[in-house]
């Protein structure tokens, strides 16, 4: 009776909410395992090469060994899109995982977290892993869970572009170039007001 029981909650508890996954594994990008691991793992560098990211600030002390703090905010280039305040929830320096969950977010999204996992495909090869997760409250997930996951996974697409010109070139995306300009001429209006 008690599993029973146990299995009815469990199911109603699943069905409070609406899931969006998101999965993508990127082409090769020719750089080895531990040369893009060094990319993922510093939670800042994010703003260096992605453009969604206008700037990433970390805080807090490191609960994982290897990793350089426990939160960060990221400002984000994306429509609708607020600050992301994010903490490492998982780390580990020998699979090359990340993870992150979002710790403020608007009260129609019930939970987020990010995933990144970096594969070892050969010697100078590798690949990444991301995968996204979101839980949001049945009523907005039916209305807004499609434009939602078109959204994250055009984000999920655009990342890995820009981190693999990062990482096989050293040099950023031409989408992060034109946005690092944007911000310029924006922040220069700015100051002329």
């Amino acid at each position: 009776m008690l599993t029973t029981f146990s299995t009815i909650v469990m199911a109603q508890k699943k069905q409070q909410y609406k899931e969006i996954k998101i999965s993508k594994t990127s082409e090769v990008i020719n750089v080895s395992a531990d040369e893009l691991w060094k990319i993922i793992k510093d939670p800042k560098a994010v703003e260096k090469w992605s453009t969604l990211i206008d700037s990433a600030t970390i805080s807090g002390e490191p609960e994982f060994e290897g990793v350089i703090c426990s939160e960060r905010v990221c400002k984000v280039n994306a429509k609708g899109h607020h600050d992301s305040y994010e903490k490492i929830t998982s780390y580990s320096e020998k699979t090359h995982e990340i993870t992150f969950i979002s710790t403020k977010r608007p009260s129609f999204i019930l939970y987020v977290d990010t995933h990144w996992k970096v594969i070892e495909i050969g010697p100078k090869q590798s690949a990444i892993q991301m995968n996204n997760t979101m839980h949001l409250k049945r009523f907005m997930g039916f209305l807004l869970g499609g434009l939602m996951k078109k959204s994250i996974f055009k984000n999920v697409n655009n990342g890995i572009e820009d981190l693999t010109v990062f990482a096989e070139t050293g040099e950023i995306s031409e989408a992060k170039k034109s946005r690092i300009e944007a911000l310029k001429k924006e922040n220069k209006e700015n100051r002329l007001e």
